[in-house]
């Protein structure tokens, strides 16, 4: 199904590239002005109160406990509301381009329940394709083709999964009353699509998403006490003249801990600077727990 889509989409693509394409019809040009609108409306109207739902439960669990602590404020990036419409508004042409390919869309953007954790769990999906969930992402190039469009696409994001993205995937499809078919990803950098396919059996990893699921809710909804889900590490570098390795003096934070608005509680100390380590001319920045070397 993978090649048949990618295939229905490139070369809807290519031809719009080579100035050969037919224009969209009128009805998906207003679809795609409704989905906008949606985006821009949904994320300049969000609401900061803790909801559990099918996006969130394969989160850290200190993650999640903090979120509905009336005394925890998530600490945001004023960038964070783009980054979430960019998301959506590449959603939104996504979308349109299936339709466009040809591809059949059985369902899209449609609520679904599960009752599962004592709770009603909620959420939305993003499309329906060969009886399938397929849920949609815009990647940067690093997660893309390590993740997405690699071989083992599916077994690299289940083993580093900060966002929960296969449990996700297997509670909508559980919802739905349907299997899960994988993502349909999308470069942002450089605008190339990929499908990543969920294994064709695939009970197991349900059976495992379900449980995480029911286990974390009934843990957050029950149990205010909050620990630390990861670990920093001593940062350690290569010395050039004896080939030892030796510890800087800083500690990094999991990189888990980086994406978490709420590391600050676990990690009061923490800091977000220019790796120490590094010898690059460009050096990436790193979250630190404990910072007392610049370099080295």
């Amino acid at each position: 199904m993978s090649s048949m889509l990618l295939h229905k989409v490139q070369h809807f693509l290519e031809k719009a590239s080579r100035g050969e394409g037919e224009g969209l019809p009128p009805h998906l040009i207003e679809e795609f002005k409704e989905m906008c609108g949606s985006a821009i409306q949904r994320q300049f109207d969000r609401k900061s109160e803790y909801r559990v739902r099918m996006s969130g439960v394969g989160k850290p669990l200190c993650q999640q406990k903090m979120s509905i602590r009336e005394d925890r404020e998530e600490e945001v990036d004023y960038t964070l509301v783009m980054k979430f419409l960019f998301g959506d508004l590449i959603e939104a042409v996504a979308v349109t381009v299936l339709k466009a390919s040809g591809v059949e869309i059985q369902g899209e953007q449609e609520a679904v329940s599960l009752d599962i954790g004592g709770t009603t769990l909620k959420g939305t999906y993003d499309v329906k394709i060969d009886n399938k969930i397929y849920d949609i992402k815009s990647a940067a190039p690093g997660s893309f083709s390590m993740k997405f469009a690699a071989n083992r696409g599916y077994n690299n994001i289940k083993q580093d999964d900060p966002f929960g993205y296969v449990p996700q995937g297997y509670l909508y499809s559980e919802a739905a009353g349907t299997t899960f078919g994988g993502w349909i990803a999308i470069n942002k950098s450089t605008g190339e699509w990929a499908v990543c396919e969920a294994p064709l059996v695939q009970d197991e990893d349900r059976e495992e998403a379900l449980e995480l699921a029911d286990r974390n809710i009934r843990e957050v909804l029950t149990n205010p006490t909050i620990d630390k889900c990861f670990t920093d590490t001593a940062e350690t570098y290569k010395d050039k003249e004896t080939g030892t390795v030796k510890k800087t003096g800083n500690r990094t934070l999991d990189r888990t801990c980086g994406y978490c608005g709420y590391k600050k509680y676990c990690w009061p100390d923490a800091v977000y600077k220019m790796s120490a380590k590094s010898s690059a001319k460009t050096k990436p920045r790193v979250w630190y727990s404990k910072h007392v070397k610049d370099e080295v």
